[in-house]
């Protein structure tokens, strides 16, 4: 296949008609050294005349997500931009084997991954912005925004959805799935956790598997048990303190410690160690500003009997033997 080729092959590849030997053939153009520095500057200056304004369109917009998650941005150095585009591409082409053989209304053409430690914002091509937190992953088909806005979700975010009664936005994580039309709403649903909790800001949506769903107004929860798929709703006062991560503060309602060490391990990207499996089960309630871990640490240290080691990339954790009877005492 010549290179004059390959930008109408990256074009069936985006309109989701590229056969399955092109897209093998396009991975393997990709894994050549040479390619981003030749084949990308080359094809580049090309794609007024021949490629698809709806393609050139997702291009710019991933330049643009970079761009914002990088804070500054050289148009002298459009290259490396580039071959950062190359790095979603590639992603992009994994992620059409992993989705092939199921339905084609959500091929899993474009992911965005937020890092531990790290919190990505999307805006998507309907206008509606997504706040995807650390651990997490989003991903999105090249249909997005015709009869439907298909998204899937492994970890958190927070959708503000643009208002399209033709084009419903669902959010699906494993067998649960939320759908709105227009509004604001959290969606927690990590693996780890073994739980799903919805959390609605503004508006309206359906929440549910596909033997139950409800409805959620705003200022309500739902905690969907994804082992027994028993779902609790609950009203709470301001269900934006639960989606306050997204201005790095930490939020905690009776959750173990347990759950929390692994929030931290993802907010911090590090790995908590317990000497002392009994400081799993103690409950927290309450908001920190998100700084940096040692201030969290000490903020624990002073409301329970916890003592820690910060050793390497790992802290380890260990009851404070002396205070246990003190704490016990006041949580009779």
């Amino acid at each position: 296949m010549e290179k004059d080729n390959n930008i109408e092959l990256l074009d069936r590849f985006f309109d989701g008609t590229a056969t399955k030997p092109e897209v093998q053939y396009l991975l393997e153009q990709l894994k050549d050294a040479q390619f981003e520095q030749t084949w990308m500057q080359e094809q580049w200056n090309a794609t007024t005349d021949k490629m698809n304004p709806k393609v050139q369109q997702r291009i710019f917009e991933n330049i643009k997500q970079i761009n914002e998650s990088k804070q500054v941005f050289h148009w002298k150095k459009w290259i490396a931009v580039a071959a950062s585009f190359l790095l979603v591409l590639t992603t992009s082409l994994s992620v059409y084997f992993l989705y092939e053989g199921q339905s084609r209304n959500f091929s899993g053409d474009m992911i965005v991954t937020a890092q531990k430690g790290q919190k990505v914002t999307v805006t998507l091509s309907d206008g509606s912005r997504v706040w995807v937190n650390s651990g997490s992953t989003l991903a999105y088909g090249s249909r997005y925004n015709q009869k439907e806005r298909m998204i899937n979700l492994e970890g958190e975010a927070y959708f503000e959805v643009v208002k399209n009664k033709n084009a419903p936005f669902i959010v699906h994580s494993n067998n649960f799935s939320v759908k709105a039309l227009g509004t604001a709403f959290d969606v927690k649903a990590y693996p780890e956790d073994k739980k799903i909790v919805v959390s609605l800001i503004n508006g309206k949506v359906e929440v549910g598997d596909n033997d139950s769903k409800t409805y959620l107004m705003p200022n309500q929860r739902v905690l969907y048990d994804c082992m027994s798929k028993n779902m609790v709703k609950t009203d709470v006062e301001d269900c934006s303190v639960y989606a306050e991560w997204r201005n790095n503060r930490l939020n905690f309602e009776s959750d173990t410690f347990e759950e929390i060490a692994s929030m931290l391990e993802r907010n911090y990207n590090i790995r908590f160690v317990f000497e002392s499996p009994g400081l799993k089960k103690f409950h927290y309630s309450g908001s920190l500003s998100n700084t940096n871990i040692e201030s969290v640490l000490q903020a624990f240290a002073l409301t329970s009997p916890l003592q820690y080691q910060i050793k390497d990339s790992a802290i380890y954790l260990k009851e404070n033997k002396e205070m246990v009877p003190f704490y016990q005492h006041v949580m009779k």
